[in-house]
This record gives C-alpha cells, sequence and structure tokens, in this order.
C-alpha cells in the first residue's frame, strides 16, 4: 500500500481524492484489505495454499484478530504456517489450552481438510460464492451508470486510443475551453476579457464552437468529410455523432473510416488550438487537413481487411496497398 500511495501525493491527485472518499472507508469497514474480506471465502482443500492466521478461512475472520504474533511464537508456529502446517491429519495442531484462551477456535473444528484437493479462494457477491477473479470483483464493487447512446462512436476496435480518449473528455464536456475556464470566478473573468477563440479570433472558443461550428473547424470539416463519404453531414457535433450512432454497430470498412476521421479532425484541431496557444505556432486549414487524412492512412495501412471489391476500392481511394487485405475474411 506504501508503494501505490507514493505514486501521486499531490494534494489534488485524482488517486489521492479516490481514496479519501472511497478507500478510509473500505478500511474501515474492512480492516483486511480494501476488497473487503468479509466478501472472500476460502474454501479449504488440502490447505497448502491458505495461511492459517492470514486467511479468511474460518467463520469468525482471520486468526491473527484473535491470536497475538507472540501467542503464535509461542507456540512454536511462525506467521508464515499455511493450514495444513497447523494441522496432523484430521486434527488441529495448537496447544489444547488455545481453545479456552481464543473460543474462535471452536469453530475451526467444523473444518475438515480434503486433501485430495487444492485449496480455493471465492468471491462472494451479494448470497452467491464465485471463482474469485480480478473480474469478478470489480464488476461486483464498480458502480454501474446507463450505457449512453455514443459509447460505440467513442470505443470501438482498431480505434486510436489516444484520439478516443480525447473523444470521450469531448462528449462528457471535460476539455479545458475558455466557456468553462469563464465559470471559475470574477477574478478569473477579468484575466479572459481579451481572450478569444485562436483558430477564428471570434467568440469563445467552447466544445461546440471547437467541434466544429468554429469558422476554421468547420472548413478543414469540408475539406476532409468527402473521403469518408460524409459530404452531407454538417460541422456541427451533434449533427455528427447523430450521424455516426446511427451506423456504429455496423462492421463495414466505410463506417469504421468515418469513426476514425472524426476522431482523427477533433484530436489535431484541439492540438492545432493548443500549439497556438502554447507555442505560439499556427497552421493553415489545408495542412491541418492534410495531417487527419495522414494519420488516417497510416492507420488504414496497419489494419487487416476482408479482401472484398468493395474493400479494395475503398483502400485504393486512400493510396493504401493491398499488402493489409486478409484473403480467408479475417
Amino acid at each position: 500500500m506504501k508503494g501505490v500511495w507514493g505514486l501521486d501525493e499531490s494534494e489534488n491527485s485524482i488517486f489521492l481524492s479516490w481514496f479519501l472518499t472511497f478507500g478510509v472507508c473500505l478500511f474501515e469497514e474492512n480492516p483486511y484489505g480494501w476488497l473487503g474480506s468479509t466478501r472472500i471465502d476460502y474454501e479449504i482443500g488440502d490447505g497448502s495454499s491458505t495461511s492459517a492466521w492470514f486467511d479468511y478461512w474460518c467463520v469468525n475472520g482471520p486468526l491473527c484478530t484473535s491470536i497475538s504474533p507472540r501467542e503464535i511464537a509461542r507456540a512454536g508456529f511462525t506467521l508464515q504456517d499455511t493450514v495444513a502446517d497447523v494441522s496432523i491429519g484430521e486434527t488441529w495442531n495448537w496447544p489444547e489450552a488455545w481453545r479456552n484462551l481464543f473460543p474462535v477456535l471452536i469453530h475451526a473444528d467444523a473444518i475438515q481438510r480434503n486433501l485430495s484437493v487444492q485449496d480455493q479462494v471465492l468471491w462472494m457477491n451479494g448470497n452467491k460464492l464465485h471463482e474469485f477473479s480480478s473480474s469478478e470483483v470489480w464488476n461486483s464493487i464498480r458502480s454501474r451508470e446507463p450505457q449512453v447512446d455514443w459509447v460505440n462512436v467513442v470505443w470501438f476496435s482498431q480505434c486510436i486510443p489516444r484520439h478516443a480518449f480525447l473523444m470521450w473528455l469531448i462528449m462528457r464536456r471535460k476539455l479545458l475551453t475558455q466557456d468553462r475556464i469563464l465559470r471559475w470566478g470574477a477574478d478569473r473573468r477579468r484575466n479572459m476579457n481579451m481572450m478569444c477563440c485562436l483558430l477564428c479570433y471570434e467568440n469563445f472558443d467552447s466544445h461546440e464552437h471547437l467541434f466544429f461550428e468554429c469558422k476554421f473547424s468547420a472548413q478543414v470539416w469540408r475539406l476532409v468529410r468527402d473521403k469518408p463519404s460524409m459530404s452531407s453531414v454538417q460541422p456541427k457535433r451533434n449533427l455528427i455523432v447523430e450521424w455516426l450512432s446511427e451506423r456504429a454497430r455496423s462492421k463495414t470498412a466505410a463506417n469504421f473510416i468515418c469513426r476514425l476521421i472524426v476522431a482523427a479532425s477533433a484530436y489535431i484541431i484541439w492540438q492545432e488550438r493548443n500549439n497556438r496557444l502554447f507555442r505560439n505556432h499556427a497552421r493553415p486549414p489545408d495542412i491541418v487537413a492534410d495531417a487527419i487524412v495522414e494519420t488516417i492512412r497510416y492507420k488504414l495501412m496497419g489494419t487487416r481487411f476482408k479482401k472484398t471489391p468493395r474493400v479494395m476500392a475503398l483502400l485504393q481511394e486512400w493510396e493504401v496497398q493491398e499488402g493489409c487485405l486478409d484473403d480467408n475474411g479475417g
């Protein structure tokens, strides 16, 4: 835990905020670990892989909560002992006096080892026991929200991860645009009086303005939208997302390219905005459009497609050689 804490000790870190909100509660309610030991169960087999003192194999919890390390050492045991180490055959090997000192051991008498099978760790989700796995634990402790209708527009097989992540931020309106900064307070508003969109030098930039109502962004969009046959889609984020959502479940190469080019356009326009803000470096719309097209072309060169006449024609339009085609339809 000390190593995890050292990952990010800054006052405003995401980890620290999460830990103070959720982690402390987990430790207070379950002192045996952040997963919540009351939800972990052990099915004893031969006892060779279950800790005698620290694992949750007894009804009342780990034995270390009742028996101190000093008492364990005095009885000739070690903290590394397994359940198999503290038993002989079908009987327990601890001192007889312990039964009076530690009533928790009475419950252990009902547990019999099965020497023919290995120990098994189980995870209790509600009233049901499942074989322990990280996915099972995650699915039972995570919070769930309704699936948004744009999920397949942002996240899909063979997407470009950094582009998809930025699209996710855009859809959740989490980018640090000027309209959001203006809502921080009066002091910051005074500093923003001379600010405007660095792409078109009109209005404040916002998610709607940058993607793609800004004159600069709209011009870039009109230069690239014909390539994936989206010429009828107007440069407005909600219209573009609606158009993609209607086709999001389609697995055709054409619709795959449409999603790629929208994400790449958003990413490179945001990159252009930041370059102008922090580096004082500006590019004209046609150069930005060329960067978007080249990014998609390189992506297509590394993607495998089913070899069909339609796909061959599509790749030829993008000047991609047929080496990425798969004859067996993979």
